[in-house]
């Protein structure tokens, strides 16, 4: 898919010098449902009882935005704070990213680790 849509995303980038993947891929920091912003591949969990892929339930971050990306996703009424995180460092400033199946009993969950 990226070799069909990169075109578009450097056009996009020249005209309103919007990065595809600092201001509008994923929104930073730590957050509750919506999609991981994940700094290395893709690793989306299979859930281990029905095979589905699951959802993504929480991400911790170490940090909230950088000041790339702060512009783009930060609260106008947050825009005079500093971009600091929850004071956490896990790993090299990396994140956990938690998941659950929606469809089996229980709602089994796991994690994945993610450092830049």
């Amino acid at each position: 898919m990226w070799d069909e849509l990169e075109f578009r995303f450097l056009d996009l980038d020249q005209e309103t010098g919007w990065d595809y993947q600092s201001h509008l891929s994923t929104a930073p920091g730590t957050k509750l449902v919506g999609y991981p912003g994940w700094c290395q591949e893709p690793e989306w969990p299979e859930c281990a009882g029905c095979g589905n892929r699951m959802e993504h339930l929480l991400t911790v971050e170490s940090t909230e935005a950088d000041a790339v990306s702060r512009r783009a996703w930060t609260p106008v009424e947050e825009t005079h704070t500093p971009s600091e995180g929850p004071g956490l460092v896990l790993g090299d400033l990396g994140g956990v990213y938690f998941f659950e199946c929606h469809a089996c009993p229980g709602r089994p969950f796991t994690h994945r680790y993610d450092c830049p």
